[in-house]
């Protein structure tokens, strides 16, 4: 089986939920609350969080 592979371009700064079975985004969002309104009662759905943007630093670690 193949690892799913999503790409985030066009999403940078919003919120996105993922269809767990394919990988694809379904759902995006300005803010998490506005997210997690309209995932509500859907089947099959990941929460992944905010996309970053390209420049963007991404903390990692304890530093």
């Amino acid at each position: 089986m193949e690892p799913i592979r999503t790409d985030f371009k066009g999403y940078e700064g919003k919120y996105v939920a993922l269809d767990s079975r394919t990988g694809e985004i379904i759902l995006a969002a300005e803010d998490l609350e506005g997210l997690f309104e309209r995932a509500k009662g859907r089947d099959h759905i990941v929460l992944g969080g905010r996309v970053p943007f390209a420049d963007e630093p991404i903390p990692v670690g304890l530093g």
